[in-house]
């Protein structure tokens, strides 16, 4: 199969201290910003942030393909995924070690990205848990996101399961240093 690009056009200005505004070609506009600790005015979501939530975005998309053309009929749609426990990891001595212009001791890379991906399916389906952690793999595999950022040498630990019908949505983990709950 001949290679088929997938062309995304943006533009964007920055905003007072370190915020940044983003204007998709389709339409959306996307802001991000710092914490007051690090220069910013914690007026939007950190540029990592955003990127965890466009992995998590971009496995839910890529989770309802592989499903669709996975799993028998009728029973092949997802009604919903949750993902809970997420937490992604870097040293922060990547990106805020000084003197500035002296290199780095470590990679401002995030090293690890991990929680649980809850599936429900379709009402009425035959779908077990076996057959999302297929699902799972498969996504691990076709997520555009995820390639890119197993490509940088971050880690990718999303455990695939079943939603049980007793389970309740959890609370975000607490803020910390070097951890990005979502």
């Amino acid at each position: 199969m001949s290679a088929r690009p997938k062309i995304y056009r943006l533009a964007a200005r920055s905003l007072q201290r370190s915020g940044c505004e983003v204007t998709t070609s389709t339409g959306h506009t996307l802001r991000t910003g710092l914490p007051i600790r690090v220069g910013g005015g914690d007026e939007a979501p950190q540029p990592v942030e955003m990127l965890v939530a466009a992995l998590l975005g971009c496995k839910t998309a890529t989770a309802h393909f592989v499903a669709r053309h996975l799993w028998p009929r009728p029973h092949n749609r997802i009604e919903h995924i949750e993902f809970v426990d997420v937490l992604a990891e870097r040293d922060e001595c990547g990106a805020l070690s000084l003197p500035i212009a002296t290199p780095a001791p470590v990679s401002a890379q995030l090293t690890l990205v991990q929680g649980i991906a809850r599936v429900t399916p379709v009402a009425g389906g035959p779908i077990l848990d076996d057959d999302v952690r297929e699902l799972g793999r498969l996504v691990e595999e076709r997520c555009p996101v995820a390639a890119m950022m197993r490509a940088s040498g971050c880690a990718l630990r999303i455990e695939w399961t079943l939603a049980l019908d007793d389970q309740q949505p959890e609370q975000p983990p607490p803020r910390c240093k070097v951890r990005y709950g979502l």
